[in-house]
């Protein structure tokens, strides 16, 4: 379906491993094979292992091999017997997304992503009060003072560092002077290599505190009378410091990774940090950072809010976008039994199949997914920056980044099974 003949090393590949999105990767491919890959962090490896070695796999319908035009034949039959249908996973490119978006439209689906829960620990704050948010590059160049929030970000963002808090180079601030303050779970004796490279300020705060801790640090700021010290004599005079290197910052970053605050009522601590920002900047310049972008969250939510006007968890079953990220929240969804249909869409990453559900299932998968249940209709579709060309959106949000194609593939694009079900139910409701 794609017919691009690619031999050799390809160089400034965008890694859709992470929401980092690193543009610098080196491949080397050979016949549709991958020899070399270099600047990639695990994750990427992880990546692009994994879409290389799947392969093609096979269209089935209730685990039996069948056409792809017989498996769109049968989705659509699904699709046009469904009163509520619910599309969710939607780990896909720009193009994919759109093309979610116009099928959803026409069958009055509700769409959520699967890493809806932590996304939306950030989009309800910015709903609600907004933020003063920075960009990678903003911070790569500008910081000098760099509050890093929970310990898994590193895990998740492996060349955060090497990127974009200490690069070789840097246009207004030196690197070499930037500070940075860790403020979580951390044991200062067992910091990760590239951490203790950082000489940070290590104030370790469990998780649960870190809201109470953004409200301390505003007192501070603001000249109340605060008790500092009921943390604990070391930690209280920590934060004392902490609130001086802010308020002395000529710009300081607060950032954080929503997908590890996985606790009841989390967006609070996601807005105190928030609103410790807002205190600072009438008298410096301060911003948030927040990371996300994996699998293609912020990609779909992009999309989803340049369309509808609204982000994920909107359904459209009147006609029209109803938003709401507590009641249309897809696990709640299935385990109430309001929908009738469930269309998973996951071209990004083998490891994570649709949620069990009772309703008929149509899945769209990454060729190297495994399904220990045969949902009705399994898709094998190609991998974004792999199999075939498009746009991704990373962490920050600020621009589509290119995705190039690596290797010839049959398989097609997400956004060409949502073309083809669309003129499908369009040609059989006689339209």
């Amino acid at each position: 379906m794609w017919h691009a003949k690619i031999n050799g090393m390809v160089d400034d590949i965008t890694c859709p491993g992470c929401g980092l999105s690193c543009d610098d990767l080196r491949i080397e491919v050979d016949n549709g094979r991958m020899k070399s890959l270099e600047h990639g962090c695990r994750l990427a490896h992880a990546f692009y292992d994994g879409a290389f070695a799947a392969g093609n796999a096979r269209t089935e319908i209730e685990g039996k091999a069948v056409s792809l035009e017989d498996a769109l034949d049968h989705s659509v039959e699904l699709l046009a017997q469904a009163k509520a249908p619910l599309f969710a996973g939607l780990a896909t490119d720009v193009n994919g997304a759109r093309g979610i978006l116009e099928l959803a439209d026409r069958c009055g689906a509700l769409l959520d992503h699967l890493n809806g829960d932590a996304m939306f620990r950030n989009v309800r704050v910015l709903q609600d009060s907004g933020w003063i948010a920075t960009t990678l590059s903003e911070v790569r160049n500008r910081a000098d003072l760099i509050l890093l929030v929970g310990n898994q970000w590193h895990e998740c963002f492996p060349r955060l560092v090497e990127r974009i808090l200490q690069p070789p180079q840097s246009l207004f601030a030196s690197a070499d002077q930037r500070r940075f303050v860790l403020l979580g779970a951390w044991d200062s004796a067992a910091l990760p290599v590239a951490l203790r490279a950082l000489a940070p300020m290590v104030i370790p705060v469990h998780l649960q505190q870190l809201c109470d801790t953004a409200g301390l640090l505003r007192g501070l700021i603001a000249g109340r009378p605060v008790h500092a010290q009921a943390f604990g004599r070391t930690l209280g005079d920590q934060f004392e410091e902490l609130a001086g290197m802010l308020k002395a910052a000529s710009y300081s970053v607060v950032s954080w990774s929503a997908a590890e605050l996985d606790f009841p009522h989390a967006e609070l601590t996601v807005q105190g940090l928030v609103d410790l920002v807002r205190d600072l900047n009438p008298s410096t310049r301060s911003a948030v950072l927040p990371l996300g972008g994996t699998l293609a969250d912020t990609t779909s939510n992009q999309v989803c809010t340049w369309q509808l006007g609204y982000p994920l968890r909107s359904g459209l079953q009147r006609g029209y976008p109803e938003h709401d990220p507590i009641l249309n929240r897809h696990q709640d969804l299935l385990a109430r039994k309001e929908t009738d249909l469930l269309l998973w869409i996951n071209s990004l990453s083998p490891q994570l199949p649709p949620p069990v559900t009772d309703s008929p299932c149509i899945v769209l998968g990454h060729p190297g997914m495994t399904l220990a249940d045969p949902p009705d209709v399994y898709i094998p579709v190609g991998v974004p920056g792999v199999d075939h060309p498009g746009h991704w959106y990373r962490s920050d949000s600020v621009c589509p980044l290119p995705l190039g194609q690596l290797r010839d593939s049959v398989l097609p694009a997400v956004s060409q099974v949502m073309a083809a079900l669309n003129d499908k139910l369009q040609r059989s409701a006689g339209h």
